[in-house]
């Protein structure tokens, strides 16, 4: 076991031990996003091949079957499920590699994955709790900006005022800025769930609670965190498909659709998100870390933990089990 030190970090210390990590343990994290990566290239295929027959239909002044809508719809809507559900499990297994490796361990693929068994529908739970909340805001956010929509409707039939008009726009463009903002902030509650359930093991709603207990007071922190995280991991997808991306789309304009291209592109893209995923994941574990050595002093009940554990016989590994 390695020796580990444990401190509250700053924005360029939390970074700094994300790369760290990251190079240290890229093989094993490349490994478990992979997976979930791998689900992606027929969702990505089909919406290039979408993106095609709309093209050739415009071309062709044809609109495309219905039967064609419907089938690529379908199967959008079933890959997106099960890329839901792998990739979620993906971030379960991700969260156990990184808190492994953070506290001194070295993490395997095949241990990480094997630390969902017991904890899936839990997870499931999380995932779907999550998404309705957030997606309950942004109707509200939608609804908002299409009664604005209306006002801008009305306004400018009853009163033939430009001015009014333009005010009402404003209105709306701040009322949808704002909505999405609010959006950001209500997610950021729910940022550590995950690490929450692989590491201390609670309950759907214990976890989230714990979630926007922990983050309070450091969701700026941690925006700016994920925010440098998820630039670094879209520019590392864009190196890997635009190439591909380009030479398809450049295709499907001149009237042809490349099915290879569309393939390749696919391909590249989740390579690309296997490489560069986890960073993200490493991020949000060690925010999750970082809250509790500030809050709950975990630094000082980890060091302690480890002084209680017997030594290990001569020429073995002691391990030590997290707060």
């Amino acid at each position: 076991m390695e020796t580990v030190e444990l401190r509250p970090l700053s924005l360029g210390e939390l970074l700094d031990r994300t790369f760290s990590l990251y190079r240290k343990h890229f093989w094993v994290f490349v490994g478990i996003m992979a997976i979930p990566s791998s689900f992606s290239i027929p969702m990505n295929f089909l919406i290039l091949s979408f993106q095609g027959s709309t093209l050739t239909s415009a071309r062709t002044n044809v609109p495309p079957s219905p039967s064609l809508l419907v089938g690529m719809f379908i199967g959008y809507f079933a890959f997106g499920v099960i890329f839901g559900i792998v990739y979620s499990v993906a971030m379960g297994a991700a969260t156990h590699a990184v808190a492994e490796a953070y506290l001194g361990r070295v993490p395997t693929v095949r241990d990480s994955y094997a630390r969902i068994q017991g904890k899936f529908w839990r997870l499931m739970g999380i995932i779907f709790n999550i998404a309705i909340r957030l997606l309950g805001i942004l109707v509200l956010v939608l609804a908002v900006a299409g009664g604005g929509v209306a006002l801008v409707a009305v306004g400018g039939l009853s009163r033939s005022s430009p001015v009014f008009a333009a005010v009402i726009v404003l209105f709306v463009i701040l009322a949808y800025v704002a909505g999405l903002a609010f959006c950001v902030y209500f997610g950021l509650r729910y940022t550590v769930t995950i690490p929450v359930l692989m590491v201390e093991n609670l309950g759907v709603l214990a976890s989230i609670r714990r979630s926007v207990h922990l983050t309070r007071g450091r969701r700026g922190h941690i925006f700016l965190a994920l925010f440098l995280a998820g630039i670094i991991g879209y520019i590392g997808v864009i190196v890997f498909q635009m190439p591909f991306f380009v030479a398809n789309f450049i295709s499907m304009t001149s009237g042809h659709f490349s099915t290879w291209l569309a393939f390749a592109s696919s391909v590249s893209g989740a390579i690309g998100g296997s490489i560069t995923g986890p960073i993200s994941m490493i991020v949000i574990v060690l925010s999750y870390y970082d809250t509790r050595i500030r809050k709950e002093a975990f630094d000082l009940q980890f060091m302690m933990s480890s002084l209680d554990q017997p030594a290990p016989a001569a020429g073995t590994t002691g391990t030590v089990s997290p707060a």
